[in-house]
């Protein structure tokens, strides 16, 4: 490969890489069975909330783009889970996810699902599944996360933040790319121009990110709107498909708005149905595949987790159909 030119929208996996894969399934596994009791979800564990959104399609879209989901402009049935990505207590910093879940239909059948999964950091910490692989490994045996922050994780000094704001006030990027035509993009969800949500002071409570939803879409009846925009691939080389630690600067393209509309979320019977969801890039239509080591990587590891915590719950899995009510 030396001296050879990188193309737009090509994947490069390297040598060893399904070997390095099955290493990290079998720790991941293996960390997650050590838990006493039912298994958790083996990423992004505290749910702040589940809530029902509409995903509209953009009119307008660069010709190369209408392809798969954002072929034709038209409103879809979504579901959205806000998140915290390992900590209990949301007055410490943190990884905070949204994952955005569009019901396509599919005649009298269940729905296609396309997946979106964002987080408020623009890059991963982790250049590819051996360097993922070496951070777990690591952190079992008790290496300080600070520790490898300062040495060869460097993206994790600032992985993690301190919320100031509402989660609907936040911006997320995929950190990982995705195929689109024939390039590929990185995704990029953000508060539309037009959105209205008020500016809400977070409280001191290890909840108070849920607090703050529940106060703007619940008790003040105000609904939130965000952009669902790409980052596509213009240099395959300085824009690496399999380096997910380089951000991708292009010029955002805006294919979508997400409009999170006001409603009651916190019933025990929606948290509950919301939480047994599973999420993952590879819930995915064909157009949208996701690409690199990283993703390579999740569509087994999310898999395996996914197995372990319905095994361990006894809950089956659920495919929404977006006429659930609680």
């Amino acid at each position: 490969m030396a001296g050879t030119a990188r193309e737009i929208g090509k994947e490069y996996p390297p040598e060893g890489e399904g070997a390095a894969i099955d290493q990290l399934r079998g720790l991941h596994l293996k960390v997650h069975q050590a838990q006493p009791g039912p298994s958790h979800r083996g990423e992004h564990p505290k749910q702040h909330a589940g809530l029902w959104a509409t995903f509209r399609v953009n009119d307008g879209i660069p010709a190369d783009m209408q392809v798969g989901l954002f072929a034709t402009p038209r409103s879809y049935t979504a579901l959205v889970r806000f998140s915290n990505g390992r900590g209990q207590d949301d007055t410490k910093p943190e990884v905070h996810a949204m994952a955005v879940k569009v019901l396509v239909p599919d005649g009298n059948g269940p729905p296609h699902i396309q997946d979106f999964i964002v987080a408020d950091h623009p890059v991963f910490f982790a250049r590819n599944v051996e360097h993922v692989f070496g951070f777990l490994a690591a952190t079992v045996k008790g290496t300080p996360v600070a520790q490898l922050a300062a040495t060869d994780y460097p993206q994790l000094a600032h992985f993690s933040s301190l919320a100031s704001t509402s989660l609907l006030a936040m911006t997320y990027w995929s950190q990982t790319p995705y195929k689109l035509g024939d390039g590929a993009v990185k995704y990029l969800v953000s508060p539309s121009l037009d959105d209205e949500s008020p500016v809400l002071a977070l409280g001191h409570s290890p909840d108070c990110l849920r607090e703050a939803l529940v106060e703007q879409l619940t008790l003040r009846k105000v609904g939130a709107c965000f952009d669902l925009c790409v980052n596509p691939q213009t240099d395959a080389e300085t824009m690496p498909i399999e380096d997910p630690t380089v951000e991708w600067t292009s010029a955002p393209v805006r294919l979508a708005t997400i409009a999170i509309y006001p409603q009651k979320f916190d019933a025990p019977e929606q948290m509950a149905f919301f939480d047994n969801l599973s999420w993952n890039p590879w819930n995915t239509l064909p157009e949208h595949v996701p690409l690199g080591g990283i993703n390579r990587a999740r569509r087994h590891v999310y898999e395996d987790s996914a197995a372990l915590r319905h095994k361990t719950t006894g809950l089956a899995p659920v495919i929404p159909t977006g006429r659930e009510s609680f």
